[in-house]
């Protein structure tokens, strides 16, 4: 089973060595002007795992668990999410093929406009089953 973690900061960056930069983490309270949001996730995956593909969606929810819209650039809403599909390869040459391996990945957001006094989700899917989510506050007005 895969576990994740998520980690809400102002601004995150992921060096070569696969460490993780985050500053301002740890808030679960914003605006309610827009203001940066970063999203860390760290995962530990397990060995069967490792070398296939793993369909991800980092996605945005609001208090009643639906997919948050934004304009798109056409000006149609879209849904704030991020979908794609992680491949993992062991750092560790010493790696005895029974461990897990730790994985993980950051993304900036823009400012994003969110109504205030609201709760929000952010939440993680690893083929299409949620393996964590973080609440957020957005200040009211």
């Amino acid at each position: 089973m895969t576990r994740a973690t998520i980690i809400l900061g102002d601004f995150a960056e992921q060096d070569q060595g696969g460490k993780v930069h985050i500053l301002g983490a740890g808030w679960s309270v914003t605006g309610p002007a827009p203001g940066p949001q970063a999203v860390a996730v760290f995962l530990k995956v397990p060995a069967e795992r490792v070398g296939a593909p793993l369909p991800v969606t980092l996605r945005l929810l609001d208090s009643s668990r639906k997919s948050v819209e934004v304009p798109g650039i056409s000006g149609n809403p879209q849904p704030v999410e991020i979908v794609g599909q992680i491949e993992l390869r062991p750092r560790d040459e010493a790696w005895d093929q029974t461990r897990d391996v730790d994985a993980s990945f950051v993304v900036n957001i823009g400012l994003l406009s969110l109504a205030p006094g609201r709760v929000y989700t952010w939440s993680f899917e690893v083929d299409d089953k949620e393996e964590a989510s973080v609440d957020f506050l957005v200040r009211p007005a």
